[in-house]
């Protein structure tokens, strides 16, 4: 048997385990629903938990937390303390290199050795919470905001995902409309960890970047 060693900030932190065993793009349409209202139902008490993680961690009043989005700065500075980077399976490891068998070596190379590392399944864990508390960011205060979810395409990155919908890139000349996946959103300025480039506003940037395509209310 193998006993693996959990880090003190494991150790202290109560993960919320999905009910599901499978990938996303593999459920059913009864288990989107599911999954759908099963996460709807824990943003309050994981964005709570959180908060009170974040104030214990900083020493500040939970008060500090009031999901404005200046409050993602304090979510993130605690984050960075507390993340931590792991080494890739070696099974894993294996699979990313069958999967590109036919390329060239040198670029196999590459790949493994950019994969090499990844977030510690600690980390994943504050990342989803982290992803609940921007949604309320976000819906808190755009109220035109609303969760949904897509059963199809089922090669879309986010099928069956909770998503948050009502945005509108007017860039172009055919407006596009992005859908907000928000433990990507959490999770996207955490790869700044690989290369050591994190900084305690990247997350409060990140979500400015999406507050700009919210249409606004007359």
């Amino acid at each position: 048997m193998i006993f693996l060693k959990l880090s003190k900030n494991q150790k202290n932190y109560e993960p919320l385990i999905i009910p599901i065993n499978k990938a996303f793009h593999e459920l059913t349409k009864g288990e989107a629903q599911e999954y759908f209202d099963w996460y709807l139902n824990h943003i309050d008490a994981r964005s709570e938990y959180l908060r009170s993680k974040v104030a214990n961690g900083l020493d500040i009043p939970i008060e500090t937390l009031d999901f404005s989005f200046e409050s993602l700065k304090i979510v993130w500075k605690w984050f960075l303390q507390v993340a931590e980077i792991s080494m890739t399976p070696k099974s894993l490891l294996k699979k990313i290199e069958k999967s590109l068998s036919g390329q060239p070596q040198s670029y196999i190379n590459h790949m493994l050795e950019q994969s090499k590392e990844e977030l510690s399944v600690f980390t994943e864990y504050v990342l989803r919470d982290i992803g609940m508390y921007l949604g309320k960011v976000f819906e808190g205060n755009y109220p035109q905001l609303k969760w949904t979810y897509k059963i199809s395409p089922q090669s879309d990155v986010h099928v069956n995902q909770p998503i948050i919908i009502g945005f509108i890139d007017e860039t172009y000349t055919k407006p596009f409309y992005p859908e907000l996946e928000p433990i990507d959103l959490a999770r996207t300025p955490a790869m700044n960890l690989f290369d050591n480039t994190q900084r305690e506003n990247d997350l409060f940037e990140w979500s400015k970047k999406w507050e700009q395509w919210i249409p606004r209310e007359n």
